[in-house]
């Protein structure tokens, strides 16, 4: 089983005999994003603004991330992981002084004094979102073939938007549902609330 990009259904997909699950088209195995950059620009359309961070309920795939509205529909950016090193601080004392302190007690009692202390450089993998400024904007169409886990919904293929308990769900002609939940207290209840009001 692998992850690609279905190109007509503009989202990543888990698929095993090469077809997107969905709309049933060929995947390639790799695509040139310089190649799609237009196209998605075109079927995006200009970013209007960001309606918040979010949770999409699914597996595979990046779950957290940043939901943004377009003039044709909505783009989930997910966050993205960041290996990042720090300075920590470790014992450097040899394993010598340990088996020397068991088997001499005395020199249980020295061994806190005696141990050093330094700085070493360690490796943490982070989650971050992917920053962008009203700048930047009109760079989002390009994250889609570059980022696994990203999505874009047309609002012509969005049958309807509902709410239960917190948790929102995407109705689509094709494809399965999607099911969202806002990740902190912020302004996307009131954004997708609007987005379903008047664009569908």
């Amino acid at each position: 089983m692998s992850i690609r990009l279905c190109q007509e259904c503009c989202q990543w997909v888990s698929t095993r005999g090469g077809r997107c699950p969905d709309c049933q088209d060929a995947l390639p195995e790799t695509i040139n994003p310089e190649d799609s950059d237009s196209r998605f620009r075109d079927v995006v359309g200009q970013v209007q603004g960001r309606m918040g961070h979010v949770r999409v309920l699914r597996r595979k795939l990046p779950s957290d991330g940043v939901i943004y509205e377009t003039v044709n529909g909505l783009f989930f950016l997910p966050y993205r992981t960041v290996t990042k090193c720090r300075l920590v601080e470790q014992s450097a004392s040899s394993p010598m002084w340990s088996v020397a302190a068991v088997l001499w007690s005395p020199l249980m009692f020295l061994s806190p004094f005696l141990k050093r202390r330094e700085l070493r450089e360690k490796e943490f993998v982070e989650i971050e979102a992917i920053r962008l400024g009203k700048d930047d904007l009109h760079l989002l169409p390009g994250f889609l073939s570059r980022v696994a886990g990203a999505f874009f919904l047309p609002v012509r293929d969005i049958r309807g938007i509902t709410e239960n308990r917190g948790q929102w769900t995407i109705e689509r002609s094709i494809g399965s549902k999607i099911r969202i939940r806002p990740i902190a207290d912020g302004p996307f209840c009131q954004a997708i609330k609007r987005f379903a009001e008047t664009r569908l």
